[in-house]
């Protein structure tokens, strides 16, 4: 066994009556990655928060390197070494990368100003020495989710933590940068630090970590090293039950059904080329292939975010032109979004407010809010969607992610859409969340909805989709029916190899 950097004993941490954290009992080791994993609400925030300094617990003890410590706050964990990339993003957009890198202890000039020739040197050593290729003078706004997360963790690395906090920090990275901070952990491990790790994502836990521990209800229930585990015994300490029914039962889809959408020829300036392809109603059409491929300038095209150049888009054989977003709503077409947090929602309002956003004709026919209706429709989509939430009048902001993302899929309910765009829709959601969504986009499914997913997780597109369409350089490489969908058919047909299957064009 390494030696333990970090130990926490019996800690707790109650809020009121509620007890979010109990004798909880962990040690972060030197030269080793620890998971902590869980369903929202199993506690590890909480105990994530305490070993950092966010958070006071309520008993028990920290102990660090032997000794018992009081990490009263952020900084304080700091000085001994102790630093997190939380989920919540702390970056200035209107610094450049570097600056966002050394914020708050940025290296000084004789005279006591910023020495920004030293900060320039030091940031292009430190993207260095970690395998990337950002430019430190690039202005953060200008950044995509998962360059900006990758500067969270340069910010973290530059304070040279002997116990580094990854919170989520892979939820808004593609493949390609996943690999990156796989290459960045492997370094960090090498150098003797210690790295607590947090994901919803299993193929992560066994490709970064050597222990994993499981939290329920605020107490750690199970904990055994990597190597002697698997994702299915993990999922079922996580939620302790059986996983084996987990996706929804399919319903053939008539292959005679009328097309509720058809797309033919559909090209745009982005690069999309001879896109065709039908949804029937009830069908869930799952959208694969490696990330940057076109997925999402298909599902921008559809909404009426990314004009076409060529081709047509028809909805019960009625074609559309669609200039803008508007256009895609009085047609019945509503987009879920990849990043619900800014562009799904509205985070400083209410839970309430969130609910009526898309329905406010509805509640306030004459301009002015009817709270009978209001409340009639929040009630409505709460008890559809099985949002938990304590009080509708509570910032939405409060909510776990997978409630987040039922708020986000919810709101559009009252609207009668009757094709639903999805991107993402699971990310950063724990796993018994997961599988409560995806019984959800079942059921709308089977009122008669046509729902497109996008989405990088290949056992979903398996589970959930009743045909597959494989993108391949913003064209479609693949389309896999029924029968053919299977992990070693996408992954085949992401790479380009001939599958003998065909598409409509």
């Amino acid at each position: 066994m390494s030696p333990a950097l970090l130990e926490t004993l019996g800690l707790e941490k109650s809020y009121g009556a509620t007890r979010a954290a109990q004798d909880v009992n962990l040690a972060f080791e030197a030269g080793r990655v620890h998971a902590l994993v869980g369903e929202n609400g199993a506690g590890k925030s909480t105990v994530i928060k305490m070993i950092t300094g966010l958070v006071r617990p309520s008993g028990g003890r920290i102990l660090w390197r032997g000794e018992a410590v009081n990490l009263h706050a952020p900084r304080a964990a700091r000085s001994l070494g102790i630093v997190g990339v939380h989920q919540e993003m702390t970056l200035v957009d209107t610094l450049s990368v570097g600056r966002n890198i050394w914020l708050g202890h940025e290296p000084l000039s004789a005279i006591g100003t910023v020495d920004r020739r030293r900060l320039a040197l030091d940031s292009e050593r430190l993207i260095a020495s970690m395998g990337l290729s950002l430019d430190p003078q690039r202005l953060v706004e200008g950044l995509s989710i998962a360059e900006k997360q990758l500067v969270e963790i340069l910010k973290a690395l530059s304070l040279e933590p002997s116990l580094l906090v990854l919170d989520e920090a892979t939820s808004t990275l593609g493949d390609r940068e996943v690999e990156l901070l796989h290459g960045i952990v492997r370094k960090l491990q090498a150098q003797g630090r210690a790295i607590a790790f947090v994901s919803h994502r299993m193929k992560e836990i066994f490709q970064f970590c050597d222990v994993c521990s499981v939290m329920k209800d605020g107490r750690v229930v199970f904990q055994d090293e990597t190597s002697r585990l698997d994702e299915r015994r993990v999922i079922e300490k996580m939620i302790g039950r059986d996983m084996s029914q987990g996706f929804p039962a399919k319903q053939p889809v008539p292959d005679s059904a009328q097309d509720l959408l058809r797309v033919s020829g559909l090209a745009t300036g982005s690069g999309l080329h001879d896109i065709g392809f039908r949804l029937r109603p009830g069908e869930i059409l799952g959208i694969g292939g490696l990330q940057g491929h076109g997925q999402v300038e298909l599902l921008e095209c559809l909404f009426g975010l990314v004009p076409a150049t060529k081709g047509t888009i028809e909805v019960e054989g009625r074609r559309l032109a669609l200039r803008r977003s508007a256009d895609a709503l009085r047609a019945g077409i509503v987009l879920v979004p990849e990043d619900r947090k800014t562009q799904g929602l509205f985070l400083d309002r209410s839970v309430e407010e969130n609910l009526i956003a898309c329905s406010f004709g509805d509640c306030a026919p004459f301009g002015f809010i009817s709270r009978r209706k209001a409340d009639a429709l929040v009630a409505k989509i709460v008890a559809r969607m099985k949002v938990k939430v304590p009080d509708v009048k509570d910032s939405i902001r409060r909510l776990s992610g997978g409630n987040q993302q039922k708020a986000a899929l919810g709101r559009w309910l009252p609207s009668g859409f009757r094709i639903l765009l999805l991107r993402e829709p699971t990310r950063g959601i724990d796993v018994g969340t997961k599988f409560e969504i995806y019984g959800l986009l079942r059921e709308l499914a089977d009122t008669g909805v046509g729902i497109i997913l996008s989405t990088s997780e290949i056992i979903e597109l398996v589970g959930l989709s009743d045909r597959v369409l494989v993108m391949l350089e913003k064209g479609i490489s693949a389309e896999l029916a029924p029968g053919e969908i299977s992990e070693r058919t996408i992954v085949a047909a992401s790479f380009g190899h001939s599958l003998g299957a065909s598409h409509e064009s």
